[in-house]
């Protein structure tokens, strides 16, 4: 069986046995190209690791409609490797997030700086440049 790329491709029979593993484990090589992505960054890098996390988030997706229509528990070792998945999407999101809220705020204070303000509005302290000579 194909591993699908869709939501909508998984939901025809969700409780076909191994359905829900092979998601997961594209789930999870997913996520470890992401890394491997990240480890090298590039605008191409950056826009083919959305479109991985996207998938990843795809194939999540269906574990989890698969395993609520399925009624029954997973295993511990399934239930493990998708915990452990889903810590490392909740990392990286998190991380994501935070580096966003890092790089704002420097952009918003170099502007401000260039701008003659300080972070809190005020008029930036003037600096005094010693007079200069050019002979030439």
């Amino acid at each position: 069986m194909a591993i699908p790329t869709q939501l909508s491709e998984c939901m025809p029979d969700p409780i076909a046995p191994g359905t829900a593993r092979e998601h997961l484990h594209a789930a999870k090589t997913g996520m470890r190209q992401v890394k491997q992505l990240l480890a090298q960054p590039s605008v191409e890098n950056a826009d083919q690791s959305a479109t991985l996390l996207r998938e990843v988030e795809v194939q999540l997706g269906c574990v989890a409609a698969m395993l609520r229509n399925n009624g029954t528990q997973p295993d511990a070792e399934f239930r493990s490797a998708l915990e452990e998945l889903q810590a490392e999407v909740a990392v990286l999101a998190r991380f994501l997030a935070e580096g966003d809220k890092l790089l704002s705020g420097w952009l918003q204070a170099v502007q401000a700086r260039r701008g003659g303000y300080t972070q809190r509005g005020q008029a930036a302290p003037l600096v005094l440049v010693n007079k200069l000579t050019v002979e030439g």
